[in-house]
This record gives structure tokens, C-alpha cells and sequence, in this order.
């Protein structure tokens, strides 16, 4: 067993209402709110120094009935939402390649993954500056996770995150240690939606 290692339980949110408009207020479908319960079951019984979460619905929404059972304070942080999502047309799959090939690449009024990787690893770093050695419950989306991930790995690329997007919810346990190097990575809870 890793020691003095910080804990963060990364959790993707579960199966959202697609066919909703806003993104901010997407909540989840009723699939999901059952997924929820899953998250739930795995880390029950973790005892979390801090949660921190997306603003978005479906963030809060998956982590629900954890933050409910364990009687936790969620830190929202307007940082980690979801990339800003740009007129695509009929070209989602294109870009969403081109974007992954090329970091600072984003369609009009969109976000780069640079740009999302940079605001999310903001939020990470001081979380890991100011909550060393403790057990972090962190809900996230999939590309902001990806994001994440890759800036600890640039191995960690398009098809990783393709992988990744098929997982609602999610769970991911890294431990870093005390220089906030990755030393330890399992994957807690996957639902995949293929």
C-alpha cells in the first residue's frame, strides 16, 4: 500500500440527456441517475478530505447520492466545466480528431483542448498544493478528464479518449506523491455505453 500519496478519485460523470439544449443543465437520464448508485456503491466506504466538482448538472448529478450518504461539502469551480463546445455542423468526428492532433486547433466560437487542459490542471495543481496527503473526490467530464490525463502523459491521445467517452460513469483513483508525479492509477468503476 502507497503512503503519503494524495488520492484522487476522478469521476465522469453518468449517462446524460443528450437531446437537452443548454449544456450547463444537462442532466442526467433516468439510466444515469440509476448509474449514479453505482458510483456510490464503490466508494462508500472512502473517507473524502474534499470534493470538488464541475458547475455542470450532470457533475452534480452523478456524485449525488455519494455527496448525500457521506454528508460532503462540494467546492464548485466554474473552471472545470465541460470544453466549450463551437458550431461543428456536420463535422463532429473531424474535428474531434483534429482537435486531439492539434491541441491549440478549435471550430468557431469553440474551445481548444489546450485551452481546457490548461484551466482544468489550474484547478488540479492547487488542489494537489494545498490538499497533500488527503483523499479527493473530483467530478469531471470526459474530455476535461482527457485532458488531465494527457497532461501527465502525452502518450495518452485521441484513442484513449474515444475509449474513455464510451464510460458514463467513470471512476479513476490516481495517487500522487509529494512532487505530484502519478504513482499509482485504477480504474475503479466502469459503465460502458457502446
Amino acid at each position: 500500500m502507497l503512503t503519503n500519496t494524495t488520492n484522487i478519485y476522478f469521476v465522469r460523470h453518468a449517462l446524460p440527456d443528450y437531446s437537452w439544449a443548454d449544456d450547463a443543465t444537462m442532466p442526467l437520464t433516468q439510466v444515469g441517475r440509476d448509474d449514479s448508485l453505482a458510483v456510490l456503491d464503490v466508494l462508500k466506504d472512502i473517507s473524502f478530505d474534499f470534493c470538488i466538482s464541475s458547475p455542470y448538472k450532470r457533475t452534480l448529478q452523478t456524485i449525488e447520492p455519494l455527496v448525500f450518504e457521506k454528508k460532503l461539502k462540494v467546492h464548485i469551480d466554474e473552471r472545470l466545466k465541460e470544453r466549450v463546445r463551437g458550431d461543428i455542423g456536420e463535422n463532429g468526428d473531424l474535428l474531434l480528431k483534429k482537435r486531439w492532433e492539434n491541441f491549440d486547433f478549435h471550430e468557431k466560437n469553440g474551445e481548444s483542448m489546450n485551452s481546457l487542459q490548461q484551466r482544468n490542471m489550474k484547478v488540479l495543481s492547487k488542489i494537489l498544493e494545498q490538499h497533500q496527503v488527503e483523499t479527493i473526490l473530483f467530478s469531471t467530464h470526459g474530455a476535461a478528464l482527457s485532458a488531465m490525463l494527457n497532461h501527465f502523459d502525452n502518450e495518452f491521445g485521441y484513442s484513449d479518449f474515444i475509449r474513455l467517452q464510451c464510460f458514463t460513469p467513470y471512476v479513476l483513483k490516481i495517487s500522487f506523491d509529494e512532487n505530484n508525479k502519478i504513482v499509482d492509477k485504477k480504474e475503479v468503476l466502469i459503465i460502458d455505453k457502446k
